[in-house]
């Protein structure tokens, strides 16, 4: 005879949990997120509700004297250490220039025009330090390129050639506000000197020194801006007018912090003036300066970044600098000794962004011509003699960058309960990998490439859930994921 048992078993109900789109990145505590939104991301674009490619690099195309279309060309260098671009009007011409100067290796700046075939011009400019470079027009008509050090010379270049300019201060930053032309000088002695005198024949009688108290730390950068002229320090930001026939300066301080100012993160883009501080980003919009509230703030500000490079291009501000991940990964320049080891794009009307990961960027610039729109960066590592140009293919010289997208986690609204995964549907247009995590359990799934849905069966039991992508492959295109999740009574 056989008599039948009752087992107790716990109710169920199934929830199928559907991602519409990859949302924004979010700061939040874990408690107030979706599954969709991430706390951790890199080298995925999902601004368009898909994880796509983000950010990439290449090697510089421009166009030739003889044909529009553009091409790679070699620039010859075993190291870039520097790069700046000027446009130039030459007098003697009559036609506009458009120049890119480098800083090699060998400590000499060398040159070549964007718009014809690419000779690069070696100058006789030679530097013993890494040169500070701004664009003045002297006598009324000539374009020069000036180059500065406190160990060197202050040479300049125009249509006649490079020539010395023992008579000009050696300076840190300059630029035209009005009539005037003015510098800052470099050293223990940093002064704001300024006159209107043609700069070929600037003499220090004719030269005004603004006498600014209560500066906030060494003057670093100034920024001409509609009517004012702003002036960087270590530690705050003073605009700056002319007023008087003497030409008197009257100064405003609009912003003091306690947070150091990096100089080489200030960028302008139309209105506003970007930049980068060790407690964050910021943004100079008006008579007033706000703080960026970003979730990565604290992955931005976890180091120094005293070699970090900003650029505003496009409507965004693109910042290179050194970026805590927090993890035990490593992505391409990681793997050996760098600097710098992300680029943040904050797009400066949507304020959504993305970060890129394992590029080791020297510096960020950009070409405008009225041909020519492009980012450009250098590089230290394997591609340190080469100038790119930006993508938006996720490769860095043709080889896929690791991507990885990290969920939030999650309880799926049902704080407490016991729970099992069982299924994952997803269309990921790639290879990868897809992780789904709990507090003790973990199981990775092989996602084949293909344009069809893949669906799997899975268990990972727990309270807590997270999901993780990764990617190393070209052109990934994921979308649509959808879980089954049982929830136990």
């Amino acid at each position: 005879m056989f008599y039948r048992k009752n087992f107790a078993t716990k109710d169920s109900k199934s929830l199928k949990v559907r991602f519409d789109k990859f949302d924004e990145w979010k700061g939040e505590d874990d408690a107030k997120l979706e599954i969709n939104q991430t706390k951790n991301c890199y080298n995925f674009s999902f601004c368009k509700g898909a994880l796509t490619p983000s950010y990439g690099f290449e090697q510089l195309a421009l166009p030739s004297t003889q044909s529009d279309a553009h091409t790679t060309f070699n620039i010859g260098a075993t190291e870039i250490l520097k790069a700046w671009y000027f446009p130039m009007y030459e007098s003697y011409s009559g036609e506009d220039k458009h120049y890119v100067f480098y800083l090699a290796q060998d400590m000499t700046i060398y040159f070549f025009n964007v718009h014809e075939d690419k000779f690069m011009y070696e100058s006789d400019a030679t530097f013993t330090e890494i040169p500070t470079g701004a664009a003045f027009r002297i006598n009324s008509d000539n374009d020069t390129m000036f180059f500065a050090s406190s160990a060197d010379q202050t040479v300049g270049l125009n249509g006649l050639g490079f020539q010395t300019y023992e008579n000009i201060p050696k300076f840190v930053s300059g630029c035209w506000y009005g009539p005037y032309l003015f510098l800052l000088t470099i050293g223990d002695n940093n002064e704001l000197q300024y006159s209107r005198q043609r700069i070929d024949i600037w003499n220090f009688d004719n030269v005004k020194t603004a006498e600014l108290p209560d500066i906030r730390g060494g003057m670093t950068q100034l920024v001409a801006l509609k009517d004012y002229l702003y002036l960087f320090t270590n530690f705050g930001i003073t605009r700056l007018s002319l007023y008087s026939t003497n030409a008197d300066v009257a100064e405003t301080h609009i912003y003091h912090s306690t947070s150091y100012i990096y100089p080489q993160s200030i960028a302008k883009s139309g209105e506003e003036i970007m930049f980068f501080t060790d407690d964050g980003l910021y943004r100079l919009k008006g008579s007033g300066v706000e703080k960026i509230e970003l979730p990565i703030i604290a992955n931005m500000t976890a180091n120094a970044n005293n070699d970090c490079s900003g650029v505003c291009f496009d409507g965004k501000y693109f910042l290179a600098c050194k970026y805590d991940f927090g993890d035990s990964q490593t992505v391409g320049c990681e793997s050996g000794t760098y600097v710098n080891n992300a680029m943040v794009v904050y797009d400066m009307t949507t304020e959504e962004f993305e970060v890129v990961r394992g590029i080791d960027i020297r510096q960020l610039f950009t070409i405008q011509t009225p041909k020519v729109k492009k980012l450009c960066a250098l590089f230290r590592g394997e591609k340190k003699g080469l100038i790119g140009q930006l993508t938006h293919d996720g490769l860095f010289f043709g080889t896929p960058l690791a991507k990885q997208w990290n969920s939030a986690q999650t309880d799926f609204g049902y704080a407490g309960n016991d729970k099992c995964v069982t299924e994952v549907v997803v269309r990921p247009h790639t290879q990868g990998t897809l992780t789904i995590s709990a507090e003790t359990q973990s199981q990775q799934l092989q996602i084949a490439d293909s344009d069809l849905s893949q669906r799997f069966r899975v268990r990972v039991f727990g309270k807590v859930f997270s999901l993780s992508f990764d990617c190393q492959q070209t052109a990934p295109h994921i979308s649509c994921p959808q879980i089954t999740v049982e929830v136990f009574s």
